[in-house]
């Protein structure tokens, strides 16, 4: 069974929040109604993954195609993974991920592979989280 962590630390608290403080850094078309770490999946997966040590942390990224699961559907959402356990700080509770098809999902790097995005850096470097 699959255990769901949305704020597995102290680190994951505050890229949540200083998303919710901040989430004009979520990329444009992302806006959702209610809790803005919603729609700052990739934001925050790959500041998280990099704040915990990179390739060194043993997370595994994952990227869940919603085209592979709903007929005429688009866009992807991001998120980590270890073992067993989905890291996915964009969900507001555990509770949330409970119906998301987490196994269709497929592990592979981020866009810019195992760099930091500019947005990505941008938070970490907000947050003194950058090394």
């Amino acid at each position: 069974m699959i255990e769901i962590l949305v704020e597995p630390n102290e680190t994951a608290h505050r890229l949540r929040e200083y998303i919710r403080d901040h989430p004009g850094v979520r990329k444009d078309g992302y806006a959702v109604d209610g809790d803005p770490i919603q729609g700052a999946c990739y934001v925050l997966a790959e500041a998280y993954f990099h704040a915990q040590g990179g390739t060194d942390s043993g997370l595994e990224v994952y990227r869940l195609d919603w085209g592979d699961v709903y007929d005429n559907a688009a866009g992807a959402h991001w998120f980590l993974r270890d073992d067993e356990t989905v890291i996915d700080l964009s969900l507001p509770t555990p509770a949330d991920g409970k119906d998301v098809p987490w196994d269709v999902a497929r592990h592979r790097a981020f866009i810019t592979g195992y760099t930091p995005s500019n947005r990505s850096e941008n938070v970490l470097e907000a947050l003194d989280l950058d090394s």
